[in-house]
């Protein structure tokens, strides 16, 4: 009995610390806004409605030190899964800072609560946009459910980091500074061309103060442009919560693969892909009562 009841509290909390650290990652519920006193008591919940169907391991860690790195396997794989989910939100606040920069309104940051420092106004205005698109296509329902298959491919007492999951985060990296660069591409395009002209002006004009008047100059043409572009955002952004969906899964995937050929070996890990496998080339001899009769 004492058997049991330890294997199912071990379980129950190892699921507890991975539902926590992927609320601490994940996209409104990661939010400073949101008081750790209630991320902890949704997680707990969370726990307790995946606890019946929680796989039950044969061989729970007995050793303090196995069951303290089974809590640290399980806070990473929440980490890695919280951070997939939030990939867009960061490519959009990414791709107003980029906009904020160059219209000038970096001098306009304030104190932002939800992330702990100085926030800018398109950066927090493309987060809000990202935040009602993810709420609109049912982006938490989404992470609900890869949270709760999680546990049936990755159980609470496994956990391995291969060379394509390190492969993937690399990618997912790229992806944030890729799609920040499409969200903020049509402001950025007309600001260039405008202190192009600004230069030329102040060459032609040097009589004129062209570094105040590109200030309002600046602010005008990008706050135009990024309205006359918040649908093509929109849609761009409500693809990418869609793909942002596949690879929080393919994350899951690549975690729970056993028979992964990039799984860190004696000498680290292995980036590259296997080479293929080719096929053999030579015909199989067909069976005797399948040769034509001559």
């Amino acid at each position: 009995m004492s058997d049991d009841f330890f294997t199912a509290f071990a379980v129950g909390l190892l699921a507890f610390v991975r539902i926590v650290f992927i609320f601490s990652q994940a996209p409104i519920l990661g939010s400073r806004h949101i008081k750790a006193q209630l991320k902890v008591g949704l997680a707990a919940s969370m726990a307790i409605v995946a606890f019946p169907n929680l796989p039950m391991p044969a061989n729970t860690p007995a050793d303090p030190r196995e069951f303290l790195l089974a809590l640290l396997s399980q806070a990473v794989v929440g980490l890695a899964i919280g951070f997939v989910s939030f990939l867009v939100m960061a490519a959009a606040q990414f791709g107003g800072e980029m906009m904020d920069i160059q219209m000038g309104l970096s001098v306009a940051a304030s104190m932002d609560p939800s992330s702990g420092g100085t926030s800018k106004l398109l950066n927090r205005l493309n987060f809000y946009v990202a935040m009602l698109l993810y709420l609109g296509v049912d982006g938490h329902h989404m992470l609900l459910r890869a949270l709760f298959r999680s546990f049936q491919v990755i159980p609470v007492t496994e956990f391995r980091v291969s060379g394509r999951l390190v492969m993937q985060f690399i990618q997912h990296t790229e992806d944030i500074f890729l799609i920040g660069l499409q969200v903020a591409a049509p402001p950025l395009a007309a600001l260039f061309i405008t202190q192009v002209a600004m230069g030329l002006l102040a060459r032609v004009a040097p009589q004129m103060n062209v570094f105040m008047l590109s200030f309002p100059l600046n602010i005008a043409i990008g706050l135009m442009l990024f309205s006359i572009g918040l649908p093509v955002i929109q849609g761009l952004l409500l693809k990418q919560f869609e793909i942002n969906h596949e690879q929080t899964w393919d994350a899951i995937m690549i975690i729970s693969d056993r028979d992964d050929p990039t799984l860190p070996t004696e000498q680290g890990f292995v980036l590259d892909e296997p080479p293929p496998v080719v096929p053999d080339a030579t015909p199989n001899p067909l069976p005797d009562h399948l040769k034509p009769v001559e």
